[in-house]
């Protein structure tokens, strides 16, 4: 009995914190790489609260017919027409993949319902992502394609989300799940997982994985403190570091800044 009040006492005075850490990025990613990947296109989109702070439209997005703010813009003029500025589902100028009008939004969610966002899927860009089956004499940058090897890009192309979890709720994020481009090719060649278990500032868990984070991860060399990657668009490499998750943690404190202004409830983000 003293040991499941002290549970109790715990859940009361810390209602953020779980002793499994479930719902941590891991484990939450794959609901959240299929709402990226499926989203509900039929439905249209209306603007449910829109904050200016900071010199900053943070915009909340949400499907027609419920109440549920599934996405965020953060834009430096305000958005008029939500369903002519975001855009769902990958553009093309061109043969060349692209997430529209605006690309400084995401969708977001509140997993432990304590009102706040702690998990942000936000665009990255837009690339072809490699099948297992990629063929390796597909050309490299600037070698001409066969219409073939066009059509095969196009088919493959999609908007880019890389995720990023605050997995102890305390406001801060600590993980992350970014892609990394093949720096010979234009194509997205597989994603990392980068995160901090013991939440000290130090990555201990970095594997990189293609489809599935459980059956396709592969060690990647790293230091606690930073890790390589080939973003969407450069032609050299980068690290993510904590400055990294950083920078993306204002975002999110901004974002949950205009949640309180707009008088959001845990209801009406995902969890």
């Amino acid at each position: 009995m003293k040991t499941l009040s002290f549970i109790i006492l715990c859940f009361v005075l810390f209602p953020g914190i779980t002793f499994s850490q479930k719902n941590n990025i891991a484990e939450f990613y794959a609901r959240v790489d299929s709402i990226c990947e499926f989203p509900a296109v039929d439905k249209g989109l209306v603007i449910m609260c829109q904050k200016k702070l900071m010199k900053r439209y943070i915009t909340f997005v949400g499907m027609k017919g419920d109440s549920v703010a599934r996405i965020v813009a953060v834009t430096l003029k305000p958005i008029t027409d939500v369903n002519k500025n975001i855009s769902l589902v990958v553009d093309f100028q061109g043969i060349t993949p692209t997430p529209g009008k605006i690309s400084t939004w995401g969708y977001i969610f509140d997993r432990n319902g304590d009102g706040k966002v702690d998990y942000m899927a936000l665009v990255g860009g837009a690339a072809p992502f490699k099948p297992l089956d990629f063929p390796d004499d597909y050309p490299k940058k600037r070698e001409p394609l066969t219409h073939d090897q066009i059509e095969y890009l196009v088919s493959h192309a999609k908007t880019i989300f890389n995720q990023w979890a605050d997995d102890n709720y305390d406001d801060t994020l600590d993980a992350v799940i970014h892609i990394s481009m093949d720096p010979e090719r234009d194509w997205v060649d597989h994603r990392l997982l980068v995160r901090s278990k013991s939440f000290d500032k130090k990555f201990d868990d970095v594997r990189a994985f293609w489809t599935n984070l459980e059956q396709q991860q592969v060690a990647v060399e790293h230091t606690p403190t930073s890790v390589s990657i080939y973003p969407v668009g450069k032609t050299i490499d980068e690290e993510i570091t904590q400055n990294t998750l950083d920078e993306k943690t204002r975002i999110m404190q901004l974002i949950n800044q205009a949640v309180r202004e707009c008088k959001i409830k845990p209801g009406q983000l995902m969890h």
